[in-house]
């Protein structure tokens, strides 16, 4: 998958719409004009939990306005109740009280309403004027656009949380950037001393078991160690543009400038690899992020990428990628996945900037030309892309989920549609999807938080290998031939190019060219895991694109699952000679794909349902050219597939009486 580059590169996507009902309050009136009805009064609005409040403190209503909080029967129910009075206002039977430490205020509030009797309890909020950020290039780059996002509108009711973590998929983050160290993540499990009296950070320990040691900010998947920093630039600048530190008077001011910034590394060089991105969506919605961003992708359709993309989603994890930069309709994934918000680029006139890819898959759009941003090396530069639209939506889904993080994923993209400006052809659209975000108007239009935010429900870490996992094709590396793949067409053993070993199956380029490698596996019973793994490379030469916008090839290479009579079961990739190819500095890609039953994701135990119903299944690779006279060769290695078996289906058993 590709990155977007300095300058005038390219933009993400966006999808669905809500409606935004009206409520309207009917009074009724005198009926024969002798007589009228007393007016229903309506129900106070609820405490808006998430709004900015003095840490720790409520304002709560006695059960006698004439009462002192200071009377021995009032300050007995709150003392009792866990609370401390801090100060009293006597005409209105109010008493301001600081509640216990690590206990939510919502909850605080619960309980002092059934034990010490008082009517009603609200957070103790705090007033802000209107925010003109004080940071040093807001005037000069950001005010005009930033205007039209009318996200200062957005800033007078939240700056973010930092309880709200946007994991940041990409080249990784520049950790020491004067403005965006302060909101890097901080691993609560890899922080301070462990048993022995050894710095947790340090240790070379997985402290809080999450299968990766000393991952103080993150994990660099690309090159597997603990240290995200960024080597290229292009994440630095998607971090800054959706949580650099907002009024801080350096730099610049991120849409979410108070929320916190997970950096997870999934490039090398600028080019990233699909398991690596796979691992990556796990590791940030396993380890507390709310919002993914994923200023990347590649027109390749991965089944394993899109369940990962579903994972986050199951799980509560708002889940936005760039529409892509081909200037063209075609899709683009992650983005065209369903559980993601696909971002396209606007220009600063408000057109749809040139290079942004078009579709029906794409939700909103987001500025993507010349965003002035962080850079590593603790720099500023303007960048364009899709890459730099996407963060402007992650950064105001952060928005969305500080003032109410109850919210799922489905209300806060319900938001976010539903409160955009619409621009194109009226309504819905493949260009701007529903329209261009308008920051002010959805905070305004996110409802406040009335209930505590669910406790978290810990989910344990996927195993990529899980112990006991029994491999199903022992000879995926064709190092001894063919063994027992079927193969038919032009397939080839190369021993020029290989991703292990000495050979690799080879899929010749020409006109009209294919081949077919197919390989039987039969699965034990009702096995409870399985995993697929193999890597794959293309070299083309054809640049041309296929008609379609799904099938944006005209050479192509699919793998998929297939039952004992050829009807296809699922398609596991899908990609060809318009995706990231060997010439691009990527030899080989690595496609990975996890199912296992009851992790949150339906098509995954679907998909392992449907293959324990078949139990004998066909892997089958297929590649083919177009009949003109470039060609484009593909290349198949290392192919491993393992499943954790089962115990099959317990029926009762009925024995004589």
């Amino acid at each position: 998958m590709r990155q977007d580059s300095l300058s005038d590169r390219r933009p993400r996507r966006l999808r669905r719409w809500a409606a935004v009902a009206l409520v309207c309050a009917l009074t009724w009136g005198a009926v024969a004009g002798v007589w009228a009805a007393p007016q229903q009064r309506a129900e106070p609005p609820q405490p808006d939990w998430a709004a900015a409040h003095v840490e720790r403190q409520l304002v709560v209503k006695l059960p006698d306005a004439a009462a002192s909080a200071a009377a021995p029967s009032s300050a007995a129910r709150l003392a009792a109740a866990g609370v401390r009075v801090l100060r009293t206002i006597p005409a209105l039977g109010l008493a301001v009280v600081e509640t216990a430490p690590g206990v939510a205020l919502a909850e605080a509030a619960v309980d002092l309403e059934a034990r010490a009797g008082i009517e009603w309890a609200e957070p103790n909020y705090t007033l802000a004027l209107d925010l003109i950020p004080t940071d040093l290039y807001y005037p000069q780059y950001q005010v005009a656009y930033l205007k039209k996002l009318n996200v200062e509108e957005a800033w007078t009711r939240t700056l973010g949380r930092s309880e709200v973590v946007i994991a940041v998929l990409d080249t990784g983050v520049d950790l020491s950037h004067d403005d965006l160290r302060e909101g890097i993540w901080l691993n609560p499990g890899e922080t301070g001393q462990d048993n022995q009296g050894h710095d947790k950070a340090t240790n070379g320990v997985d402290d809080d078991g999450n299968g990766f040691v000393d991952d103080v900010h993150g994990w660099d998947f690309a090159e597997n160690d603990n240290v995200p920093d960024d080597d290229y630039g292009h994440g630095t600048h998607v971090a800054g543009i959706a949580a650099a530190r907002t009024n801080n008077g350096v730099g610049i001011a991120g849409i979410a400038g108070a929320a916190t910034i997970m950096p997870v590394d999934v490039f090398k060089g600028g080019i990233g690899a699909y398991d690596d991105l796979i691992l990556a969506l796990i590791y940030a919605t396993d380890n507390g992020a709310d919002v993914i961003n994923m200023s990347l992708g590649a027109s390749s359709y991965s089944r394993g990428e899109e369940m990962a993309v579903d994972y986050a989603w199951s799980h509560g994890v708002v889940v936005v990628a760039a529409a892509g930069n081909t200037g063209r309709e075609s899709y683009h994934y992650p983005a065209a996945h369903e559980h993601a918000i696909a971002v396209a680029a606007t220009t600063a006139t408000d057109t749809l900037a040139s290079f942004s890819t078009r579709g029906n898959f794409v939700d909103v759009a987001a500025p993507g030309s010349r965003v002035w941003s962080t850079y590593r090396g603790n720099s500023y530069v303007a960048m364009s892309g899709t890459s730099m639209a996407t963060p402007h939506v992650s950064g105001l889904a952060a928005l969305i989920l500080s003032v109410n993080p109850t919210l799922t994923p489905d209300a806060v993209r319900d938001i976010i549609q539903g409160s955009v400006d619409d621009l194109g052809t009226a309504g819905y659209d493949i260009e701007f999807g529903h329209g261009r975000i308008n920051a002010g108007r959805a905070v305004a239009q996110t409802p406040a938080q009335t209930v505590p935010a669910p406790t978290p429900t810990p989910h344990p870490p996927l195993d990529e290998w899980p112990a006991g996992c029994q491999e199903l094709i022992g000879d995926g590396g064709f190092e001894t031939g063919l063994g027992r793949w079927s193969a038919s067409g032009a397939v080839t053993l190369d021993m020029q190019h290989s991703y292990e070993g000495k050979q690799a199956v080879h899929f010749a380029g020409g006109v009209n060219s294919g081949g077919v490698l197919t390989r039987t596996v039969t699965l034990p019973n009702f096995p409870l895991e399985g995993t697929l793994w193999f890597a794959f490379r293309i070299e083309n030469v054809d640049i041309g694109w296929g008609v379609a916008p799904s099938w944006p090839y005209d050479d192509w290479l699919t793998a998929e699952f297939t039952t004992q009579d050829g009807r296809s079961l699922t398609t596991l990739l899908r990609t060809g000679n318009s995706a990231d190819t060997a010439g691009d500095g990527l030899p080989w890609d690595h496609y990975l794909h996890r199912m296992r039953v009851g992790d949150g994701v339906a098509a995954s135990g679907g998909m392992l349902a449907a293959l324990r119903m078949a139990h004998t299944v066909n892997l089958v690779f297929t590649a083919a050219n177009d009949s003109d006279n470039a060609p484009t060769d593909f290349w198949i290695d290392d192919v491993r597939f393992c499943v954790t078996p089962g115990y099959g289906m317990i029926f009762p058993v009925l024995s004589p009486k």
